[in-house]
């Protein structure tokens, strides 16, 4: 799909960034917080979407506007994690975990109107597809299901079975903001999902306190940590790996060097357990994930033509790093929706990008050396002269016993 704007020259910045950097400097969002949210409570929020705005998601919002179509739209996003009732208020009562009510609202919550209009989900027009694989928390006990990596490769089997029907549509996103240890089964799903061409897009590991298969790396991180075999299936090379580019985060999340993806995993206003809008306040790479999950239906719901593939090369290489020293937390930086939108990705498919782009800068050419010429011949003379002159030191004394 073309987007319906005027490219501006090379050298300039996308027009569209600076509002969504200007919007960084409004209030942070107020309110309840997500993951402390009962059946009951405050149900409304103040200020901005922080995390929205770090991501650019107001001016891609608005170029997606512009290219006539919704952020989300024609995209299904699968989002293998707790129940979450299709966000129903009605339900949500005997949920055991708010877990994966929280990740479906980062990605297509509905604004909140009353008492103040506060941006919610990233692409609410994506089509949300409920596929629970465990009911409870890890560590929870009375014989609920828990997060286990057979549960998962059940559940993944099936939904390969069903993008490859085509019932969930021709561009699907599957969400996996959970971690788990790797098995055959896992494996073998894995690689059925990927080849239905879903893009599939996992959390790359939270630090736990002593439950499950992660007691290795309780605590905080020790020289050398590196979660990248451990954590499943975010380990896959084929799954989208996100860490988080909070300055804060390295208490709360893995070190990884598979991490491909970044986002801030904190600031998104979403829905809790009540049914009302809430404010993720806690760090961790299940957010993150949940944040680029919304992003990859926003991006793709404007460039329709891409396939898995070519989509996750354009959020790979419009990445921005957060202005920290790049870590195994951060991958190829932050993702970033209006460059996603509009730079033309280097490698990709060009019949897959839209008619106006913003082209990616390049590095200039070395400038020739005028002089290259008489400094290689000097640095030559100069290792001749040298070298002669050690020969000479070397036969000084013998040529001297020979004239005496």
């Amino acid at each position: 799909m073309s987007l319906g704007f005027a490219a501006p020259a090379p050298s300039a910045a996308p027009a569209p960034a600076a509002p969504a950097q200007a919007a960084v400097q409004a209030r942070a969002a107020e309110g309840p917080s997500c993951d402390q949210t009962g059946s009951e409570g405050a149900r409304t929020v103040t200020g901005e979407n922080d995390a929205s705005n770090v991501l650019q998601v107001p001016a891609a919002t608005s170029l997606a506007a512009a290219a006539g179509t919704k952020p989300g739209a024609g995209v299904s996003v699968v989002v293998v994690d707790s129940p979450f009732a299709g966000l129903d208020p009605s339900r949500f009562e005997p949920l055991e975990t708010e877990h994966g009510v929280v990740v479906a609202g980062i990605i297509g919550a509905r604004d909140q109107q009353e008492p103040v209009r506060v941006a919610a989900g990233i692409a609410p027009s994506a089509r949300l597809v409920e596929r629970p694989f465990y009911v409870a928390p890890r560590g929870s006990s009375d014989g609920k299901v828990v997060p286990t990596s057979e549960g998962l490769a059940t559940v993944l089997t099936d939904v390969a079975a069903q993008v490859r029907r085509g019932d969930l549509g021709p561009r699907v996103v599957v969400l996996v903001p959970m971690e788990v240890p790797s098995s055959s089964a896992l494996v073998a799903a894995l690689k059925r999902l990927r080849a239905s061409g879903a893009l599939v897009i996992a959390a790359a590991g939270d630090r736990t306190e002593g439950t499950g298969f992660l007691d290795d790396f309780v605590g905080g991180p020790r020289p050398g940590e590196d979660a990248v075999r451990a954590v499943w299936p975010a380990a896959d090379p084929g799954v989208v790996s996100v860490g988080v580019s909070a300055s804060d985060a390295t208490g709360a999340v893995l070190r990884n060097s598979g991490v491909d993806l970044a986002a801030p995993g904190v600031g998104s206003v979403s829905v809790g357990l009540n049914g009302g809008w809430c404010v993720v306040a806690s760090t961790s790479s299940h957010w993150a994930a949940a944040q680029v999950a919304g992003v990859a239906a926003l991006v793709w719901s404007v460039h329709a033509e891409d396939d898995a593939q070519q989509l996750r090369s354009r959020l790979e290489g419009t990445a921005s790093g957060d202005g920290a020293q790049a870590s195994p937390l951060t991958g190829f930086g932050r993702v970033q929706a209006v460059e996603a939108l509009q730079r033309l990705v280097e490698g990709m498919d060009q019949s897959a990008a839209g008619a106006e782009e913003v082209p990616r800068g390049k590095v200039p050419a070395a400038r020739a050396d005028a002089f290259a010429g008489a400094r290689h011949d000097a640095v030559w003379w100069g290792l001749a002269g040298g070298g002669a002159v050690a020969v000479l030191l070397v036969l000084r004394p013998v040529l001297a016993r020979r004239r005496r």
